[in-house]
This record gives C-alpha cells, sequence and structure tokens, in this order.
C-alpha cells in the first residue's frame, strides 16, 4: 500500500505506476476477443408431475421427454425453492454432479413434508431455464 492506494493486481499497479510517473492515463492495450459464439437459452422443462411411495419415502419427478430438435439443452439439474411462488423467496439449483440426461428424478420425501421442486434444462455453458414450480405434497 502506498500513498493511501492499496494495489490489488499486477495490472493495477502497471497502470497507477504510469499515472503517478507522468500525469497522463495509459491503458495497457488488451487482445480482442477473435470470436464470440452465442449459445441459446435451452428450453424450460415443462409438464413436470410426481408419484409418491408411502413404503420407501420416495417422490418421483417426471417432466416431457427432450424435444428431438432441440439441439440445445445437454441435460437437466433439479432445485428447490422457498415457497409455491418465486416471490416467497430463492430456488436454488444444484451446481454440481452429473446432469440427468433422463425424464425423471428420484428423492427421499417425508410423508409429512412439503417441497417446492424445479427443474432446470442446462445448454452447453452452463446456462439453465427453469420450470414451473411443483408442489410437492403427501
Amino acid at each position: 500500500m502506498r500513498a493511501g492506494v492499496r494495489i490489488v493486481s499486477r495490472t493495477a499497479a502497471m497502470a497507477i505506476a504510469l499515472v503517478a510517473a507522468g500525469g497522463a492515463t495509459v491503458v495497457p492495450a488488451m487482445a480482442a476477443p477473435t470470436a464470440v459464439t452465442r449459445v441459446a437459452l435451452p428450453p424450460a422443462p415443462t409438464g413436470l408431475a410426481y408419484s409418491y411411495d408411502a413404503a420407501t419415502e420416495q417422490a418421483t419427478v417426471t417432466w416431457d421427454p427432450k424435444d428431438p430438435a432441440d439441439t440445445v439443452t445437454t441435460g437437466y439439474r433439479e432445485g428447490g425453492c422457498s415457497g409455491p411462488s418465486r416471490s416467497d423467496g430463492p430456488c436454488f439449483v444444484r451446481a454440481s454432479g452429473p446432469l440427468l440426461t433422463g425424464n425423471s428424478f428420484t428423492f427421499q420425501h417425508s410423508a409429512t413434508a412439503t417441497t417446492y421442486f424445479i427443474m432446470c434444462a442446462e445448454n452447453s455453458v452452463f446456462q439453465r431455464t427453469c420450470s414451473a414450480i411443483l408442489t410437492i405434497t403427501n
């Protein structure tokens, strides 16, 4: 730290040194990207429904199969929300692990619980489009 300036990177230090030395601002040149490839957002999963097996306390959520014309979706990730509406609070999506590639997902679910479930389609650059919220009760 010099004269009340905290240096957080070498690029910033070089720019500060150039300004301090000559009084003129000099910004180092950066190479422009050679090409930008845009990837379309995947379509949101539709047709969410669930079944519940009381003996094993497992809920299975299904959704419409991927349309054969959909070349964008690489897989699906499950998530949950704070309530039955997005205005009730945040929704969270599992961010790591393998993508789901089918059109069903099974998980433990207590018979006395209420779960607000979403399914998100993901593309090759990890962008997601999520379904409507499915309320699971028993």
